[in-house]
């Protein structure tokens, strides 16, 4: 994440928390929905891990991977597979986009294990730097992957998130162009609180 060690452990640890509140009052349907603030809660503190490492004048290639591991792979498979897991009016369309989510993780992988990454300090945030052929068609496929089934979904309440995520998205790619994977992970990973408020509300309706 941007600005420091302390802000992605305090978001880390945060989200683990909460992520673990969310599994706990989840109707069985919503976990694949509660876990999100989870996963990104350990990527956080992942990330933390690496500032420790940079602060002190080095880096860690092990935290590098696993971050982009959340990244890289979790995200654009998970992300539609929880959505086609939760709208079953949508699958025969929601499905397609998990194949993609697939083909980019593959795809994603395969570059970085071809070429070096350098992780550096760069202002004020994380960057992970290696070689990206057809950099805008992966983006374009990597957002299609991840925001495309929040809009297609029948369901309202993910229609909301994908316009949330989309928003930071935006700002994460307007303002922090170079360091984008990290940037927006993070806010991705505070937006997961609204995951925590729905599952919860959904809990406390239930019992009502």
């Amino acid at each position: 994440m941007c600005f420091s060690a302390s802000a992605s452990f305090i978001a880390g640890g945060g989200l683990v928390a909460l992520g673990g509140a969310s599994l706990h009052v989840a109707k069985k349907e919503h976990k694949v929905l509660a876990v999100v603030p989870l996963l990104f809660g350990v990527q956080q503190i992942i990330e933390g891990v690496q500032w420790l490492y940079l602060n002190n004048g080095s880096s860690s290639l092990v935290m590098g991977y696993s971050f982009l591991f959340f990244a890289f792979i979790v995200w654009p498979i998970y992300t539609p597979t929880f959505i086609y897991i939760l709208d079953k009016k949508r699958r025969s369309i929601l499905k397609w986009f998990i194949f993609l989510g697939i083909a980019v993780a593959l795809y994603l992988s395969g570059i970085l294990l071809m070429n070096d990454l350098i992780i550096h300090k760069l202002e004020s945030c994380i960057n992970y730097g290696f070689k990206f052929p057809l950099q805008n068609l992966t983006s374009i496929c990597y957002m299609l992957s991840t925001f495309g089934p929040f809009f297609l979904s029948s369901k309202k309440f993910l229609n909301w998130f994908g316009v949330v995520f989309a928003l930071f998205a935006i700002i994460a790619l307007i303002f922090y162009t170079v360091n984008f994977i990290s940037v927006w992970c993070f806010f991705a990973a505070i937006v997961s609180f609204m995951f925590f408020l729905y599952v919860r509300s959904k809990r406390l309706i239930k019992k009502s």
